[in-house]
């Protein structure tokens, strides 16, 4: 089951105060993909300073994801990682508002819901039908739901649904087909914030066992010239001072107690004598490799899994510990060799990415900033009105489309 991204907005979100817009929508191009009569963007990278909404979108677009696969699960009363309004304002008194156009399957969905404290204010699904019309599923206002067409089959669900869960998310639980096909989706939208290097036990456990995954991940690293001939997955001990609540949890066989293993890779790299000829090989452990190669085997396993079923990454700071020939290289994956319409939306400060005209187009460029009072703006490359031969790297490095940190020299 496949879904795609089109629009996401949010409004009074952290730093948004004011309802911003992210589209993969664009013109028809090498660059686009054809879903349900749309265009969509394969990637897209958002730019702008420190501390100006990029991982706060990201956030909530995990809150989204969240919302919908997990709140019927969560206790009664703990919602609150869906509300967390603009507070630089003393007008902050309102929702939080969330909404998301997808594709599905061989439809596309409108969905948006806004939530004050605990409690879901409004709630509200629509297909739509064309640009305008819209066929009615769910629409609700506070604990009035009104279900419509294949919702009308799970009118007994309304009663099960708390005042801080979404109905969407119950309706899943009670095994409403629908639901269950659009919270299936959205499991399938990964999103990867902080630090990449919590992925290296995914990508070794993406490897562990599977050959041809394990000869996929090596091709990349031999192709990205970190001069690995080999790699092999193994459990070794864990280190002696390691806390014993985190060997627990990432014990190899912890049901069964045994938590003095964990598993990790190790690379091969050829050795040579002072005449250059080769004389055997020399194997690390992961966390003797460099940072980049650690980041980039990381990102390696998220990277695949998405090319290969078709989903949705999300990675922020993507470009942190890796060389920009690197980052572009990860992009040109999803670019170039994409037949599953896999989509990629990274925030990054990599400015040499800008530089390939050649390689993008206008539609695929975001950038965030923050204005005097605090709060954030999202806006694309795309409403600028530029020429052909518009440098996009050097007119942005000057201030030209905004989004840069205003710095006070010393």
């Amino acid at each position: 089951m496949q879904m795609s991204i089109i629009e996401f907005s949010v409004e009074n979100f952290k730093i948004f105060r004011k309802k911003v817009t992210f589209s993969m929508w664009a013109r028809k191009s090498d660059h686009t993909f054809k879903n349900n009569g749309e265009n969509l963007l394969k990637t897209s990278l958002i730019y702008g300073p420190n501390a100006s909404g990029k991982s706060s979108l990201f956030e909530a677009i995990g809150a989204l994801k969240m919302g919908i696969t997990n709140s019927a699960k969560n206790p009664e009363g703990s919602s609150s990682f869906l509300y967390r309004p603009f507070v630089l304002s003393d007008n902050n008194n309102q929702p939080v508002f969330y909404e998301t156009v997808f594709s599905l399957e061989n439809k596309i969905f409108r969905y948006n819901f806004s939530i004050f404290k605990n409690e879901i204010v409004t709630e509200n699904l629509f297909e739509v039908v064309s640009d305008d019309e819209e066929k009615k599923y769910l629409i609700r206002d506070k604990q009035k739901i009104d279900l419509f067409n294949d919702f009308k089959k799970s009118e007994d669900i309304k009663a099960k649904t708390r005042k801080e869960v979404l109905f969407l998310s119950a309706a899943a639980q009670w095994n409403d087909e629908l639901a269950m096909k659009i919270e299936e989706g959205f499991k399938r939208m990964n999103i990867i914030t902080g630090p990449i290097g919590g992925y290296e036990s995914y990508t070794i456990g993406f490897i562990k066992d599977n050959l041809e995954k394990r000869k996929k991940i090596l091709n990349l690293l031999q192709k990205a010239d970190f001069s690995i001939d080999d790699m092999e997955s193994k459990k070794i001990p864990f280190p002696q001072d390691f806390p014993e609540s985190i060997k627990q949890m990432m014990s190899t066989n912890a049901k069964s107690g045994i938590t003095n293993l964990i598993d990790t890779v190790f690379f091969s790299h050829k050795k040579f004598d002072s005449k250059n000829n080769q004389i055997g090989v020399e194997r690390f452990n992961l966390g003797e490799e460099s940072n980049g190669t650690q980041k980039f085997f990381a990102v390696l396993g998220p990277v695949i899994d998405t090319l290969e079923n078709g989903k949705v990454l999300f990675i922020d700071e993507f470009d942190n510990s890796l060389h920009p020939l690197l980052t572009k290289f990860i992009i040109d994956l999803f670019e170039r060799d994409n037949p599953n319409n896999a989509q990629l939306i990274v925030t990054t400060h990599d400015t040499s990415l800008l530089s390939y005209k050649e390689d993008f187009i206008k539609e695929q460029f975001w950038f965030t900033e923050k204005d005097k009072f605090g709060a954030g703006n999202l806006f694309s490359l795309a409403e600028f009105d530029l020429r052909n031969d518009t440098e996009y790297s050097k007119k942005y490095l000057e201030g030209r489309f905004g989004a840069l940190p205003f710095i006070e020299l010393l």
